[in-house]
């Protein structure tokens, strides 16, 4: 799985930061609103519920685990599910370290939590944004997220609690690394037959077409090809991708050249047919067509777009 997952986590363009380190005595209960990028929790001590606003199940959360709402969605934290809540930005305060505190005094249990924000490329050409619930919780089969996450979010809540020169630069390179790596348990845990074609990382031969792919959009890549590549009959590996993936090949093809080419078009000044070139269309208009149709519009008027 390691290869193309890493090429899939890779192509995602994140960017991860802490925006608050959370001290909260029961009872307590906070309410985030819609935001405009995804958000996380990481539990550092304590215990909490989260849950969708909209009517989710709560869910339980102890200290290690890491929950993220990928699209912002409104959500719900507290110390019990039904406790009254109050809007997260009315809460947060700035300390002397210009650092976040969200601050709730009271006599129960203490909970110790690091919050932040996580903003993905949301192009709709990518194959994996579009595949994530609204809402990621994390454990491994013990019922535990990783030992590496729990000294990951220790190291943020220390860096938080003591800052030193190259603080931003440690939180931001950690705040990184604890997304993948929550993004990384959530594909690797995945009930077979769940979560859309991200399951077909679990089948080898499956996961080195897509391997293939990843590496190579430019070739013109064919189901017989990829059969042979990865050691199946063309019949057995086209229905297998299909079922697995959820579309064949070829569109397969499309849709990661197309994400492809929407990353050149933001960071480069390259032309429209050299970027079609790069990504693997012999002309100009096949590009353009090929692009219109997964995301709507021309490449010229995507990039004026963003």
């Amino acid at each position: 799985m390691t290869d193309a997952l890493t090429d899939i986590l890779d192509s995602i363009r994140m960017q991860g930061s802490v925006f608050s380190r959370a001290s909260l005595a029961a009872p307590w209960g906070v309410e985030s609103g819609k935001t405009p990028s995804g958000m996380f929790h990481a539990v550092v001590s304590g215990n909490a519920w989260v849950a969708l606003a909209d009517g989710g199940t709560p869910i339980a959360l102890e200290r290690g685990d890491v929950v993220m709402m990928p699209f912002g969605q409104n959500h719900i934290l507290a110390d019990e599910p039904g406790t009254a809540t109050r809007p997260i930005a009315e809460l947060n305060s700035i300390d002397q370290f210009g650092r976040g505190r969200l601050v709730v005094e009271g006599r129960g249990p203490g909970t110790s939590l690091i919050c932040g924000t996580v903003s993905f490329d949301k192009a709709a050409a990518h194959p994996v944004l579009s595949m994530l619930p609204p809402l990621l919780h994390v454990r491994d089969h013990r019922g535990r997220m990783s030992s590496a996450v729990e000294t990951m979010i220790g190291l943020i809540a220390d860096e938080m609690d003591r800052p030193e020169p190259g603080t931003e630069t440690v939180i931001a390179r950690l705040t990184d690394a604890l997304v993948v790596y929550v993004l990384r348990n959530y594909i690797e845990h995945l009930p077979d037959g769940q979560g859309g074609w991200l399951s077909a990382l679990k089948d080898p031969p499956i996961r080195d077409a897509l391997g293939l792919i990843h590496r190579s959009p430019e070739r013109s890549w064919t189901a017989t090809e990829l059969a042979v590549l990865v050691g199946l009959s063309r019949s057995g590996f086209f229905s297998r991708f299909r079922d697995g993936v959820g579309e064949t090949p070829a569109q397969y093809l499309t849709r990661w050249r197309i994400h492809l080419a929407t990353r050149i078009l933001k960071e480069e000044e390259a032309s429209v047919s050299v970027v079609a070139q790069r990504v693997g269309y012999a002309t100009e208009a096949a590009f353009s067509n090929a692009f219109k149709r997964v995301l709507g519009v021309r490449p010229g008027a995507y990039r004026k777009a963003v």
